[in-house]
């Protein structure tokens, strides 16, 4: 049983992000059968810098763990994540909405991502739209949505985390739909554009080509319904959207 459950977590941390960097001291720390158990691990990715200034973001990560009363099976509880010894939040595992290790850091550069998320929209006092028939499932009184989030750095939770920004299907933000408007070359390979368009909704400033051979780099902004282009030096590009007629065609 002890292996199983060993197995399952190296599978899980693999699944967020960690590949197998975390398999020995995991290991080392589920043999000492403590009730809980934190694991840290660091990481480093390219920056963004919209000023053009490029750079490495560090990003510290501490794992949190726990062991269930009724067994002896533990559990992934909760991601802190920290940028550039600066800003933190943590992230709870378990609710059908957890975040991948990118995807955390993502949050906290400043992106949206879009996810499956468990939800109660009367939370958010909104109400469901009829073009979301067919998107959502009920479950135990909730709902599973795909909706774009990002964190909202002016209002922190009672744990002292940051809200989220949802925008939902009715928000009017549709992917696909606004990346059309441009002369993106990708959009024209089947593979091509769902490989562009998972990569943008994790988050991920995604690299690109216009038409025209220029490189780019594209970003969403669910909260503003706009597509963000930016040259190969971070530098924001306003690139023309390709006629109305000739969209339609």
């Amino acid at each position: 049983m002890e292996n199983n459950n060993l197995e399952l977590l190296k599978k899980n941390l693999k699944y967020l992000g960690f590949g197998n960097s975390l398999s020995a001291a995991l290991e080392a720390k589920i043999s000492q059968r403590l009730e809980q158990f934190k694991i840290g691990v660091s990481s480093e990715f390219d920056a963004f810098p919209k000023d053009g200034n490029q750079g490495k973001d560090k990003v510290n990560y501490e794992l949190s763990f726990s062991k269930t009363p009724s067994s002896n099976f533990y559990f992934l509880d909760q991601l802190r994540v920290t940028l550039n010894d600066r800003i933190q939040n943590v992230f709870p595992f378990g609710k059908g909405n957890d975040v991948t290790a990118k995807e955390a850091y993502n949050l906290l550069r400043g992106a949206s991502i879009h996810k499956k998320a468990i939800l109660n929209r009367q939370v958010d006092n909104a109400v469901l739209a009829p073009s979301e028939v067919g998107q959502v499932k009920e479950v135990s009184g909730e709902r599973i949505e795909s909706i774009w989030i990002k964190l909202d750095f002016e209002k922190l939770n009672e744990q002292g985390n940051f809200y989220y920004k949802k925008f939902y299907p009715d928000h009017g933000f549709h992917l696909e739909t606004e990346l059309r408007k441009y002369p993106i070359k990708e959009l024209d390979s089947q593979q091509e554009k769902e490989a562009l368009i998972s990569n943008i909704r994790r988050g991920n400033a995604a690299n690109a080509t216009l038409e025209n051979g220029q490189s780019v780099v594209i970003e969403a902004d669910p909260e503003t319904k706009k597509i963000r282009f930016y040259d190969t030096a971070f530098k924001e590009l306003f690139v023309s959207p390709i006629p109305t007629q000739e969209i339609d065609r």
